[in-house]
């Protein structure tokens, strides 16, 4: 099969056996390009799980533990559930780059507290403080960083063999 590159109509660059003139190629393309957004849905699904777990631990955390590990712990499992949106948005994006969008995320958050916003908006609507906190704490942004550096670590692992 020639596997030579030319312009479509579209002016895309593809490889020649996937043009008009070989209808079964098309059809396995179309295939293999189905089978990937299975693929992508069900990561999708798998990744709503698991953030499905991390909210209510992140509560149990929240009401059960007290003092700095406490909230430690609970503002990298809030990164983690970060990272895991992202990740179920931009399903196809690279892990490096969703933790990176993940971080800068958790840091908005962050200094957005410093504004006294979200306060005002956890008087008018008691469960916005546990999406967008009510006081700025520098280490806040070092538990981001450690949850979301976690969640990519776990996200790229990969078994051996």
């Amino acid at each position: 099969m020639d596997r030579t590159h030319h312009m479509s109509h579209g002016g895309d660059l593809q490889p020649e056996f996937l043009d008009d003139e070989h209808p079964q190629a098309m059809g396995d393309s179309e295939a293999a390009q189905g089978a990937r957004n299975l693929g992508f849905r069900n990561r999708r699904l798998k990744l709503a799980a698991i953030g499905g777990l991390i909210v209510p631990t992140g509560l149990v955390v929240h009401f059960l533990t007290e003092g700095i590990v406490g909230d430690f712990v609970g503002d990298a499992l809030y990164a983690v559930l970060v990272y895991l949106i992202v990740s179920i948005v931009a399903v196809r994006t690279p892990s490096r780059q969703v933790a990176a969008v993940a971080i800068l995320i958790c840091v908005a958050v962050e200094l957005l507290q410093l504004t006294g916003v979200p306060s005002s908006l956890a008087e008018l609507f008691a469960p916005v403080r546990y999406l967008l906190g009510t006081t700025f704490n520098a280490l806040d942004l070092v538990a981001y960083v450690v949850g979301v550096l976690a969640a990519t670590a776990v996200s790229t692992w990969r078994r051996p063999g």
